[in-house]
C-alpha cells in the first residue's frame, strides 16, 4: 500500500509537473501534430511516392536493361564469311555475328576436293539464301582449283553454327603453294606434300574439337585413305585446352558418314548393310560419336549407324529425284539440330566464348609436339 501511495505521488507531481506544462504542452502537441500532419501526408505521399517512384523507376529500368540485353540485335548474314584463312589464321569478322548465350549447335563439313561439300552446306542451308557457300563452277574444274580456302563461316537465326572446310589432301592446294611459293604456319618440313598432308589433319583435329556435328563427305563409294585419315586425325586431337590444374572434359564429337552422288543400287538394303558393317568394324575402337541415330531412318535410334546417302542429281528439272532430294536434306537437317549436344569444357561456352576457345584449340594444336613429330615421321 505504501509502494501504491509513494507511486500516486509520483504520480500526482507528475501530473503536477504535467499541470504546470500544460501551457507548453499544447503548443508542443500542436506542433508535433502540425509536424505529423504535415509530415504524415508529405511523409507518406513523398514515401509513397519514392516506393512507386522506386518501383516505378525500378521496373522500367529493368525492363530497359531486359531490352538493352535483347536490343544489340546482330546484323543477319546472307553470306558466309571466312572464319580461317588457308595458312590456319584465326579472322575476326564472324564475332559481330555471334551473341552472348548458350543455345547454339556447330555443325562443320570434311570431305576431299570435289566432292560436294560446299553443294550440301548450301542445301542446308537454303531456307535463308541459296548458295550462301560458293561452289564449283566450269572455271574450278578447267584449272583444278578449290573453290573454298581456310574455313568459311555461317550462322542461321536458329544460333546453327556451319563451317565450310576447304578439301583435305588437295592437290590444287599443293600446286597453289609451289607457284605462289607460300609459307604455311605448321612446321616446316622439306616435302611439301608432308606439310601440306600435315595441315589437312591438323584441319580434321580442330574440327574434331570445336563442331558438335561433323560431315564427313565422300562420293558413292568408301575410299580406304580419307577413312585412315580420320583415324590420324582423332589420334592427334589434342586431348585438353583448359587449365590442367581443372577437371578437363574428354570432347568427341558426332561425325556423319555422308555418300552424296550415290546411285539408285545404293539406297538397296543389302549395299546399306555392307557399308555399315565395315565403318562398325573400322571404328569400333574410336570415340568419335558414330552411333547416334543420325542416319536415313524415320525413327531416331540410338544405336544406329550414322550413315546418310544423296542421290546424284542428273538434271535438276527432273521433278522426282530433285524432290527427294530436298527429303532427304530435310530430314538430315532435322536429326542433326536435334541431336545431343556435349559440353566441349567443363563450364558451358556461350557463342562469344566459344570463339575465343576457337583460339586456344588452334594454338594447342599448332604447337603440339605429337603432330610435330608425326610430321618428321612421314615418308
Amino acid at each position: 500500500m505504501m509502494s501504491i501511495t509513494a507511486k500516486d505521488s509520483e504520480v500526482k507531481e507528475v501530473d503536477g509537473r504535467g499541470t504546470i506544462k500544460v501551457i507548453d504542452r499544447p503548443t508542443f502537441i500542436l506542433k508535433t501534430r502540425e509536424g505529423e500532419n504535415r509530415a504524415v501526408s508529405p511523409s507518406q505521399r513523398n514515401g509513397g511516392n519514392k516506393k512507386e517512384s522506386d518501383t516505378s523507376t525500378n521496373a522500367p529500368s529493368k525492363i530497359q536493361d531486359a531490352v538493352r540485353t535483347i536490343l544489340p540485335i546482330c546484323p543477319e548474314m546472307t553470306s558466309c564469311v571466312k572464319f580461317m584463312d588457308e595458312n590456319m589464321q584465326l579472322c575476326e569478322n564472324p564475332l559481330e555475328f555471334l551473341y552472348d548465350q548458350q543455345d547454339f549447335l556447330v555443325i562443320g563439313c570434311l570431305g576431299a576436293q570435289g566432292v560436294g561439300k560446299s553443294t550440301i552446306m548450301s542445301l542446308l542451308t537454303s531456307s535463308y539464301a541459296s548458295d550462301i557457300f560458293p561452289i564449283q563452277d566450269i572455271s574450278h574444274h578447267e584449272s583444278g582449283a578449290n573453290c573454298t580456302s581456310g574455313i568459311d563461316f555461317f550462322i542461321t537465326k536458329n544460333r546453327v553454327i556451319y563451317l565450310d572446310t576447304q578439301p583435305i589432301l588437295s592437290g590444287s592446294t599443293i600446286d597453289y603453294s609451289a607457284c605462289y611459293d607460300q609459307k604455311k604456319s605448321t612446321t616446316d618440313f622439306v616435302n611439301a606434300e608432308t606439310n601440306l598432308e600435315l595441315q589437312s589433319l591438323q584441319f580434321a583435329a580442330f574440327l574434331f574439337s570445336v563442331c558438335h556435328v561433323i560431315i564427313f563427305v565422300q562420293d558413292w563409294f568408301i575410299d580406304p585413305n580419307l577413312v585412315r585419315f580420320l583415324q590420324t586425325a582423332e589420334m592427334l586431337k589434342p586431348s585438353s585446352t583448359s587449365n590442367m590444374d581443372q577437371d578437363y572434359v574428354e570432347y568427341y564429337p558426332h561425325i556423319v558418314f555422308l555418300h552424296n552422288k550415290a546411285e539408285l543400287e545404293d539406297f538397296t538394303p543389302n549395299a546399306m548393310e555392307k557399308i555399315k558393317e565395315f565403318y562398325s568394324k573400322v571404328f569400333s575402337s574410336s570415340r568419335l560419336q558414330i552411333n547416334s541415330g543420325l542416319d536415313m531412318s524415320n525413327h531416331s535410334m540410338e544405336a544406329g549407324l550414322n550413315l546418310f546417302f544423296i542421290p546424284r542429281i542428273v538434271n535438276h528439272e527432273e521433278p522426282t529425284m530433285h524432290h527427294n532430294e530436298k527429303k532427304l536434306i530435310e530430314k538430315l537437317k532435322t536429326k542433326i539440330h536435334g541431336v545431343n549436344r556435349n559440353p566441349m569444357t567443363p563450364s558451358t561456352l556461350t557463342e562469344k566464348n566459344w570463339y575465343h576457345y576457337v583460339s586456344r584449340v588452334m594454338e594447342a594444336i599448332k604447337k603440339s609436339h605429337l603432330s610435330s613429330e608425326y610430321g618428321r615421321l612421314m615418308p
